[in-house]
C-alpha cells in the first residue's frame, strides 16, 4: 500500500520542483543583484599600513585601526545574513596612492563599500571617486572640511572643523543663554574651528567681540591676554557695593542679585560688572535705584567682568593648556572657558585643576563606560588590544556590517542608508550623519576633578 501510494505522487513531485524553478529564475531575472548580494559583498579597506616599513610607530595607526575592523567583522560573522569579506589596501598616507586604490575598489563591482582613508588629505584627494563609483567612501577619523559635505557617498564618522565650531556656538548660546564671546585660537590649526564658530555666533545673533590669536608653541599669551583686558576696562561698567549705602544695598539684594556678592564685594573692595549681576539691561535697573555705574579705574586690578560671557579656545596642542589657563586665572579671566577636543587630556586638566573653574569642551571620544567594559571582556580571549584607534575602526566596522546586514547589501542601499543615520549608539560617541554626510553629534565634557560627561550633543541643520 505504502509503495503504491509513492508511485501516484510522483508526477505531484516533479510538478512541485517545475514550479520552484520557474519561480526562483523569475526573482532571478527580475532582481539578480539582490541574489548575488546575498551570497557575499566584499568592504574595501585602505589604511596607512606602511607594510614596507621597519618603522613600528608608522605601523601603528593602520594596524590598530585595523585590528578593530576586523574584530568588529569576527562578531557580526556568527550567523550573518550577508558574508562579509575585506580587501585591504596600504595608502601609505600617500594621498595619490589613496586615490588609485579607492578607483580600484571602485571598478571592482564585488565592493560595495570603503573604509578608509583616515587622513583629510588621502579623503580630498580621494572624494571624487565616491560619486564617480556610486561607491560609498567611510572616513573613521577624517575632519577636514568641504569633503563630505560636497561629495555624495563620502561620509566621515568624525565631525569636520566646521561641525566642531558650530556645534559649540549652538550649545554655549542654546543650551546656555550666553551671547558676547572673546576667542583665543592657535593661528593655523585653530583657525579652523575659530572661523566656523564665529560664524555661527553671528547667525545666532550672538557676538565675537574680541578675538586673538596666539602662534604655534607659545610661550606666554600675555599679549592676547592684554588685548582682551583692554577690551573690558573700556566696553564694561561696575559698581562697587563698599562703596554704596545701605538703602542702595537692600535695593541690590531685593533685585535678586546674591548676597555673597554683595558681601565679597564689600570684604575684598572688589569691583563688579554691572553686566554680570543685570545683564543687557544693567543700566535701566541700576537708574530706577539711583546708583551710577564707572569704568575701571587704571589701577584696578580685582573686579569681576561682564561683558564677556566665556571664552573659546581652540587650541593646537593639550600643552598649550599649561600656558592659557594659568595666565587667564591670574587675570580675572578664567570665568567659562569653551574648547576644542585637544582639551580632552587628563593629565593636562589635573595639572591645572586649581585654575579651572568652569571650562567645557566637546570631542568626538568618551568611551560609554558600560559597552567599553563587555568590549574589554570579549577582548581578553583574542590577539587584539584595545585602544582609541581600536575602538575608530571597530565603531566603524560594526556600524558597516549592521547595516549591511539589515539589507544595506549594494552601493545605492548603503549609501542611502548611511545618510539617513541618525543617532547611532557608537562605543566612543554617537553618530547621526544626516548632516551632509558628516557625524554631528559630539559629547560635551567638563573638568571636575576628572573628565565627566555633560551631554550629547547634535548640531542642528
Amino acid at each position: 500500500m505504502g509503495i503504491k501510494n509513492t508511485k501516484l505522487q510522483m508526477p505531484n513531485i516533479k510538478l512541485q520542483i517545475k514550479i520552484a524553478v520557474i519561480l526562483f529564475t523569475g526573482i532571478l531575472f527580475l532582481n539578480p543583484l539582490k541574489i548575488n548580494s546575498q551570497n557575499a559583498v566584499k568592504i574595501g579597506v585602505a589604511l596607512p599600513m606602511f607594510s614596507d616599513s621597519e618603522d613600528g610607530s608608522k605601523k601603528q595607526l593602520g594596524n590598530e585601526i585595523l585590528d578593530g575592523i576586523k574584530f568588529a567583522l569576527q562578531k557580526y560573522s556568527k550567523g550573518a545574513p550577508v558574508k562579509v569579506t575585506l580587501e585591504v589596501m596600504d595608502t601609505k598616507r600617500d594621498p595619490v596612492l589613496a586615490s588609485d586604490i579607492i578607483r580600484s575598489f571602485g571598478e571592482d563591482e564585488s565592493i560595495i563599500g570603503v573604509i578608509g582613508p583616515v587622513f583629510s588629505s588621502e579623503l580630498s584627494e580621494s572624494a571624487l571617486n565616491g560619486p564617480q563609483f556610486s561607491l560609498p567612501i567611510i572616513s573613521p577619523t577624517a575632519t577636514g572640511d568641504e569633503l563630505a559635505a560636497n561629495y555624495n557617498y563620502v561620509f566621515q564618522l568624525n565631525p569636520s572643523y566646521e561641525v566642531r565650531g558650530k556645534l559649540m556656538a549652538d550649545y554655549l548660546i542654546k543650551k546656555n543663554g550666553l551671547k558676547n564671546f572673546a576667542v583665543i585660537y592657535e593661528e593655523s590649526y585653530g583657525d579652523n574651528f575659530r572661523k566656523h564658530f564665529e560664524t555661527e555666533v553671528k547667525t545666532m545673533g550672538g557676538k565675537v567681540v574680541i578675538a586673538q590669536s596666539y602662534p604655534k608653541n607659545p610661550q606666554n599669551i600675555t599679549e592676547q591676554i592684554g588685548a582682551i583686558t583692554k577690551y573690558i576696562r573700556e566696553n564694561d561698567m561696575f559698581i562697587n557695593a563698599a562703596n554704596l549705602n545701605l538703602t542702595q544695598k537692600q535695593k541690590l539684594e531685593l533685585s535678586g542679585v546674591r548676597w555673597s556678592l554683595i558681601d565679597s564685594s564689600v570684604s575684598l573692595n572688589m569691583d563688579v560688572s554691572i553686566y554680570y549681576m543685570f545683564g543687557v539691561n544693567a543700566k535701566k535697573i541700576l537708574d530706577t535705584m539711583n546708583i551710577k555705574p564707572y569704568k575701571l579705574k587704571p589701577e584696578t586690578t580685582k573686579y569681576i567682568q561682564g561683558v564677556i560671557d566665556a571664552i573659546y579656545i581652540p587650541i593646537a596642542n593639550p600643552n598649550e593648556i599649561s600656558i592659557i589657563v594659568p595666565q587667564l586665572f591670574s587675570d580675572g579671566l578664567g570665568m567659562y572657558i569653551a574648547g576644542t577636543g585637544d582639551w580632552n587630556h587628563d593629565k593636562a586638566l589635573e595639572d591645572n585643576k586649581v585654575y579651572l573653574k568652569n571650562v567645557v569642551f566637546e570631542s568626538e571620544y568618551f568611551p560609554d563606560e558600560t559597552k567599553l567594559n563587555e568590549l574589554k571582556e570579549n577582548l581578553k580571549k583574542t590577539k587584539y588590544k584595545i585602544s582609541k584607534n581600536f575602538l575608530f575602526g571597530y565603531d566603524t566596522g560594526k556600524l558597516l556590517f549592521r547595516l549591511i546586514g539589515e539589507g544595506a547589501d549594494t552601493r545605492q542601499e548603503l549609501n542611502a542608508s548611511l545618510k539617513n543615520l541618525v543617532n547611532y549608539d557608537a562605543i566612543k560617541s554617537k553618530i547621526s550623519l544626516d548632516y551632509h554626510g558628516i557625524n554631528s553629534e559630539l559629547n560635551i565634557l567638563r573638568y571636575d576633578d576628572g573628565i565627566k560627561l555633560v551631554e550629547t550633543y547634535k548640531l542642528s541643520k
